[in-house]
């Protein structure tokens, strides 16, 4: 049994590997890692009902200002302005 089977880890994203997909993740640690996706449930076959996001004008305020911030940072890149 491997040493993660039951983990849960937080994912970052996927990426492909000589043909493999792979999912990045946080190992408990802290240290990035990468695991076979058909090695994990992500794929569920019993898909999880997306969330919705529901901000009043007070939340819609606060990201602008959150988003605006984040671009001041040096080393920015966005898609233009």
């Amino acid at each position: 049994m491997h040493p993660l089977f039951g983990e849960l880890l937080v994912c970052s994203g996927f990426k492909r590997w000589n043909g493999v997909l792979l999912l990045v993740v946080e190992l408990p640690d802290g240290s990035p890692g990468t695991v076979r996706a058909d090695a994990t449930n992500v794929f569920a076959a019993v898909p999880i009902a997306p969330t919705g996001l529901v901000l009043d004008g007070e939340g819609i305020q606060a990201l602008h200002a959150l988003v605006a911030g984040l671009r001041r940072r040096p080393g920015f890149r966005g898609r233009g302005k």
